[in-house]
């Protein structure tokens, strides 16, 4: 995910501390103005180099910061999740885990929220997969134990529809089996260091790859590594 009218015409190794990044953007929209101060606000409003000091890339920068002037994201999904990995705690989205299939075997993956609604039937159907319809279930068994026939009613509806969506939805969070799109990150002595985004399209995932190979690569040299082993 990148955007259409930004460019990254060039990262600088700048020297690397616990705190200060390994990298600086040069970044132009489509009529080769400035945007910078743009993009470096933009980091500050995300506090990234609070919460993940050094270890974001300037490819997660640049499609962050794209994607929120497109107006697809909202970027506080992600900056959620990383945060959340950082301190150990739950978002109700599925928690992080290896990616076990080329060509991103290697790193590993966090699911963030996406708000759309294709992400929102997803996460429906998946309640239906997991928890089925539980108040129209429980209303069957209420009514085959009181030996009694008893019909789904117009006024039953909201209740019932409302428990197959909201319901589910809110188990599902409780499990922390909410599904969205990924956040890619890479484990190296003990700390994550988070790479780009993408989505489930396996079309995709080489294009990915060679952007985190090339980008990524570069500003954290072990990330090539944990990619050529596999």
């Amino acid at each position: 995910m990148t955007s259409k009218n930004l460019e990254a015409v060039g990262t600088t190794e700048t020297p690397s501390t616990a705190l200060t990044r390994r990298w600086k953007i040069e970044a132009r929209d489509q009529n080769g103005t400035s945007r910078a101060d743009d993009v470096e606000a933009f980091i500050q409003r995300t506090a990234l180099d609070t919460i993940a000091p050094g270890r974001f890339s300037s490819l997660l920068v640049l499609n962050l910061f794209g994607a929120s002037m497109a107006g697809v994201m909202e970027p506080s999904c992600v900056i959620r999740e990383i945060k959340a990995l950082e301190i150990g705690i739950n978002t109700g989205f599925k928690p992080g885990s290896t990616l076990n299939h080329l060509p991103l075997k290697g790193l590993w993956h966090k699911h963030y929220q996406v708000v759309s609604l294709p992400s929102l039937a997803k996460n429906i159907k998946r309640g239906l997969d997991i928890h089925g319809m539980p108040l129209f279930e429980q209303r069957m068994k209420e009514a085959q134990a009181a030996g009694i026939v008893r019909y789904v009613q117009v006024e039953d509806v909201a209740a019932l529809a409302s428990d197959v969506v909201h319901g589910n939805y809110v188990r599902l969070h409780d499990e922390n089996r909410l599904a969205g799109e990924w956040l890619i990150y890479a484990k190296h002595e003990g700390q994550n260091y988070y790479l780009t985004i993408c989505t489930h399209d396996k079309t995709t995932h080489a294009t990915v790859r060679q952007q985190i190979e090339d980008v990524c690569g570069m500003e954290f040299p072990f990330v090539r590594d944990l990619l050529a082993t596999v």
